[in-house]
């Protein structure tokens, strides 16, 4: 498998862009949407988003694990990352996207409805 960017359909008819690495595991995924035009839209900004820091802003639950939230430069939120426990992780993760920022965008919701039928 390759790294990628996903557009999937949910069963409630959300479209999410979700960032797949080679090995399968998504470590982030956009908020949804009703609309998959705007899906693929948020995922050109976020390619955009993702190479500036300031749109990188980092969280953490009261459990200790840390996230990022990633913003277009309106402020909206694009997507969100996975939680990691550590700081190296959750820097992993970072480099991650932002070596794949160009990664191909396979649109999922096409396969779904083929096995649906």
């Amino acid at each position: 498998m390759v790294t990628r960017f996903e557009v999937v359909l949910m069963h409630d008819d959300t479209f999410f862009f979700q960032l797949r690495t080679a090995d399968g595991e998504v470590v982030l995924r956009s908020l949804g949407s009703p609309s998959k035009v705007m899906t693929q839209n948020e995922l050109l900004h976020l390619r955009t988003a993702i190479k500036e820091d300031p749109q990188w802003i980092q969280h953490q639950t009261k459990d200790g694990a840390s996230f990022f939230i990633i913003k277009d430069k309106d402020g909206s939120v694009l997507a969100k990352t996975i939680h990691t426990k550590t700081h190296a992780e959750l820097n992993a993760l970072k480099e991650t996207a932002l070596e794949a920022r160009a990664a191909p965008m396979i649109d999922m919701c096409k396969k779904a409805r083929a096995h649906a039928n």
